[in-house]
């Protein structure tokens, strides 16, 4: 019984991150400001490497920091990408196409179905 427990809370986290993800995702893209970024370079964040994103608005230049996946290939310095960001809260932001994005809200859903199915063994 126990274990049973534990697969159904591993599978409902699982979820919900990933649901987390994808409607965090899509609000910026809906509600969020879209802006087309220059990809200037990287830095060395806190967290690791970083892209440096910058754009023009109505409210003068921007330079944010943008999370670079570990593997992978990643954004070529000078490229332009389209850029979600949420004007009140910088940190929240979302480049159009980001397969590590994406890649992570598939994985979500599979580890929750993949741990349903698992429970579904033991209880037989």
């Amino acid at each position: 019984m126990f274990n049973f427990l534990i697969f159904v809370l591993g599978a409902a986290l699982m979820f919900g991150m990933g649901l987390r993800s994808v409607l965090a995702r899509r609000k910026l893209c809906q509600k969020g400001e879209k802006v087309t970024a220059r990809v200037a370079g990287t830095v060395q964040g806190r967290d690791g490497q970083a892209y440096v994103l910058e754009f023009e608005t109505a409210g003068g230049s921007h330079r944010l920091h943008y999370p670079k996946a570990a593997k992978g290939n990643g954004f070529d310095t000078g490229a332009d990408v389209t850029l979600y960001y949420d004007p009140e809260n910088l940190e929240k932001m979302y480049v159009e196409g980001d397969r590590a994005v994406l890649g992570a809200e598939v994985l979500y859903f599979v580890l929750a179905v993949v741990l349903l199915l698992l429970m579904a063994g033991f209880v037989r």
